[in-house]
């Protein structure tokens, strides 16, 4: 399994040497920076961000930003301001450029910048949810079917799973729609400029419970030319006509895979009650910091939990820091009963404790707000019994309490 994050090529134009270091610092998770004292005259291939200095020289740094974008038409531009002066702001804004970066506060959050801007110059449509998890075998495709299938009843059927769990996915499997002529992810490509609403409402396969699929081809050989540019390219286009969008990702770190998580509203960290697993989750969440994800769309999901959960976990979870932290019960064999018979858990077993939790949790995905009446999501924290010595202390304690006479004389 290939984890190596691929770079994007940055460059930076300016001449400060602590500030560039600090830069470099700060994106290195996701860029390689190139050093340019002056705009080059030839423009180096690949590069998609430029970081140019503002030292309060703004006829220069105008003139850059205007041969910049002259040569490089589309490439994004942030301007890093080691002085505040209104009139360059409001003159660089409408020369092209994509943001601002103060200097030195804001230097060590580039990358949470950048995400943002990108996502407001995109457009927020609908949401998108990736369901993730490193480690393998912790129920993230039973998951992300059955809370997708529920979002699609909170959305009216706007809402599509994606298969993206490369090279064979399971989301066909337990949809129960093995034996039919799916529409797939390379149709979907093969087609995308085509598209209208009508158009991509027709074209999708749809499951009986309203939700849409795209799934990943039967021939993996067609997945050679899926890349992480044209992954993203299709997410936005769901996101258009879609009011959600869910994604099963692979166990992976792939460019793929980290260009979902670029689109995603709800980054689903799925784990089971176990160190290795929690482990992994760890890895993911420091992944999420050094990428630049905002901390409030990560949502931890610890599948298979039970009541008598052990404290020590309980602890590594309140260690992890994650705001949103999902309990599912653990019913195996209420999953396993339903995929035998082809159906999803809320058809199967609509009154199951867990098939209520997921639908708290597609609650909370699509609006925010986590369902919690009738205990849906109880708490798993182990109560800490007294001790023996105690039990015999509060039992002696009662017996030497004088009662009180419930009728005392008058």
């Amino acid at each position: 399994m290939d984890n190596t994050v691929n770079l994007h090529q940055a460059l930076y134009v300016g001449s400060d040497r602590d500030l560039l270091e600090a830069v470099s610092i700060s994106i290195r998770s996701k860029y390689s920076l190139e050093l340019m004292v002056e705009v080059p005259k030839i423009w180096p291939e690949d590069t998609s961000l430029v970081l140019i200095e503002y030292d309060g020289d703004s006829k220069t740094v105008i003139n850059r930003i205007n041969q910049i974008l002259t040569l490089a038409q589309g490439v994004a531009v942030f301007v890093l301001l080691k002085e505040k002066d209104a009139d360059f702001l409001i003159e660089a804004s409408h020369q092209g450029v994509q943001g601002f970066i103060e200097c030195p506060d804001e230097v060590f959050n580039i990358l949470s910048i950048l995400h943002m801007q990108d996502r407001r110059r995109i457009g927020k449509n609908g949401n998108v949810s990736a369901f993730f998890s490193l480690k393998g075998g912790v129920g993230r495709t039973a998951l992300a079917t059955n809370v997708a299938a529920h979002i699609a009843d909170l959305t009216h059927g706007r809402s599509v799973l994606v298969d993206l769990n490369m090279p064979l996915g399971d989301t066909v499997l337990y949809l129960n729609m093995e034996n039919q002529r799916l529409y797939t992810i390379t149709d979907f490509i093969y087609n995308i400029n085509r598209f209208d609403e009508d158009l991509i409402y027709n074209s999708l396969s749809r499951h009986d419970s309203g939700l849409y699929l795209l799934s990943l081809p039967s021939d993996i050989g067609e997945l050679d030319g899926l890349n992480a540019e044209l992954i993203k390219t299709v997410i936005q286009s769901l996101r258009r006509y879609f009011d959600h969008v869910v994604i099963d990702l692979s166990s992976d770190l792939s460019d793929a895979t980290l260009s979902c998580l670029d689109e995603a509203d709800n980054v689903v960290l799925i784990a089971e009650p176990s160190l290795s697993s929690l482990r992994a989750v760890n890895t993911a969440i420091q992944l999420s910091q050094k990428l630049g994800y905002v901390k409030e769309s990560l949502k931890l999901v610890v599948n298979r939990s039970t009541p008598n959960s052990d404290v020590v976990l309980d602890d590594v979870i309140d260690s992890l820091e994650i705001d949103t932290v999902i309990r599912v019960s653990n019913d195996y064999h209420g999953f396993n009963e339903s995929l035998k018979e082809g159906q999803l858990l809320s058809r199967f077993k609509p009154d199951a404790i867990v098939n209520r939790q997921l639908f708290s949790l597609a609650h909370m995905l699509h609006n925010g707000v986590l369902k919690t009446d009738e205990l849906i999501i109880p708490s798993f924290r182990k109560e800490v019994k007294p001790s023996i010595m105690e039990q015999f202390n509060q039992f002696l304690s009662h017996l030497l309490t004088p009662k009180r006479n419930s009728n005392p004389e008058k």
